[in-house]
């Protein structure tokens, strides 16, 4: 009987902080079935908190889009490479795990573009316009692709990884701070309509639920408003556009050099191959 008692004991003790779990949000639940019907009244969020609300809310949603289309920027591999990458997926005790053979550099567009050019210069032959004009083409393509590919490294680390911190740490620090409001907020609204329908003997009671609700409410709302405002002014949304800024800048100030000195190259092969077809067809 003693061990009966001492298991009943631990029982109700372990089980008393999940009934009440179950009891708050069964009240949040039930206020929020009333006001949807329209029947209840509801308590307005501070001015302040709605304004700074729809601040933060249009940085998080700018955030992220920025991470998504970043990284679909920064990860704009070749078809060549997609197809690399699978040819390296084997099924090893039926599970597919990546080849031990370890990283590899990712080709960018550039350097498929350049391989192809490579590859087609010999058979058509160096020695010919087109041919050269190829060749010079595809070396100069594959250094613009190693351009990219730092340019990609560092758009990466500089802008995507610091932004998608933010969406894991203080912005999710934000969105659990939003939505413990709005749980008090319901369970505020839930004490005061047991109020309005208590007797004169749970008066006392009731009330001082209600105030306790307040202060809970009053305290979210404090704190959802610092976590959001922290986000709303962190200096590391604009260091991160002046990061892809730098990155763009030099990415494309180097290839441009780069391809400024092919420009007259192929231009005189052009004038070359120009006079070697008038010489072989005067009559065209």
């Amino acid at each position: 009987m003693d061990k009966f008692a001492k298991f009943t004991q631990s029982v109700s003790t372990s089980w008393t902080p999940f009934a009440n779990k179950v009891g708050s949000s069964f009240t949040q639940y039930k206020q929020m079935a009333t006001e949807s019907l329209g029947s209840a009244q509801v308590t307005e969020l501070p001015r302040d908190y709605s304004e700074l609300e729809a601040r933060y809310e249009a940085v998080r949603r700018t955030v992220q889009a920025l991470v998504r289309q970043s990284t679909q920027y920064a990860a704009s591999q070749s078809s060549f490479d997609v197809q690399a990458q699978l040819a390296t997926l084997t099924t090893r005790m039926g599970k597919q795990t990546r080849d031990a053979s370890g990283p590899r550099e990712v080709p960018t567009e550039q350097h498929e573009m350049g391989r192809t050019a490579l590859t087609a210069a010999e058979p058509i032959g160096l020695e010919a316009p087109l041919g050269a004009a190829l060749f010079k083409f595809g070396s100069i393509e594959t250094k613009v692709g190693d351009l990219r590919r730092t340019h990609n490294t560092h758009i990466e680390r500089s802008f995507i990884s610091p932004l998608q911190d933010m969406l894991d740490t203080s912005m999710g620090l934000a969105q659990n701070a939003r939505k413990h409001v709005q749980a008090m907020r319901l369970t505020l609204d839930a004490r005061k309509a047991a109020l309005q329908g208590a007797g004169a003997g749970q008066l006392d009671g009731v009330r001082r639920e209600v105030e306790h609700a307040e202060d809970a409410f009053v305290e979210a709302v404090s704190e959802a408003m610092r976590v959001m405002r922290a986000v709303v002014e962190s200096p590391v949304l604009v260091a991160c556009v002046g990061e892809i800024v730098k990155a763009q800048k030099v990415f494309y100030k180097e290839a441009a050099e780069l391809l400024a000195e092919l420009e007259p190259e192929i231009e005189e092969i052009k004038v070359t191959q120009d006079a070697l077809y008038r010489h072989d067809n005067p009559a065209m």
